[in-house]
């Protein structure tokens, strides 16, 4: 009646494996609710900084009755307080600029050791990874000292 090839086949098989263990799951619910926990949202889980305060160094999560520390993903990358001179700056002082990674560093960095000092700051956007509206993020924590 029917013909599948091979990979028919193979999703058809699939497809009922899944079928027969959601059957498996609804009824094992049925019979112990509390087996498998339902889905929940816990409101307040997790604080939201808000936009004025700074971030901090690490977020308190609160699990069940005990709380975990975990470091923040921004602790190793120091804000940038002070402007970066462009013609002086390593590639770890352009990491913290903002959209600037490592490897975008590496190339600011490759880019003036190659073509000499910059001559305007908007000379950056000759660095492959910085287009104008990069530029643009970047322009008040950039300076440039003299060639």
């Amino acid at each position: 009646m029917f013909t599948f090839n091979r990979n028919e086949q193979i999703i058809l098989l699939l497809l009922c494996c899944v079928l027969i263990v959601g059957i498996i799951i609804r009824y094992l619910d049925s019979k112990d609710p509390d087996r498998i926990p339902d889905f929940e949202v816990r409101k307040n889980a997790v604080e939201v900084p808000s936009p004025d305060e700074n971030i901090p160094s690490t977020t308190s999560i609160a699990h069940g009755q005990s709380q975990k520390e975990i470091p923040s993903p921004k602790e190793s990358v120091s804000p940038v307080r002070e402007l970066i001179d462009i013609n002086r700056a390593t590639a770890k002082e352009f990491e913290r600029l903002p959209r600037i990674g490592p490897q975008i560093a590496g190339r600011i960095v490759a880019y003036r050791e190659e073509n000499g000092a910059f001559k305007r700051v908007d000379d950056i956007t000759k660095v492959r990874g910085i287009g104008p509206k990069t530029l643009e993020r970047l322009r008040p924590h950039l300076t440039m000292s003299t060639p």
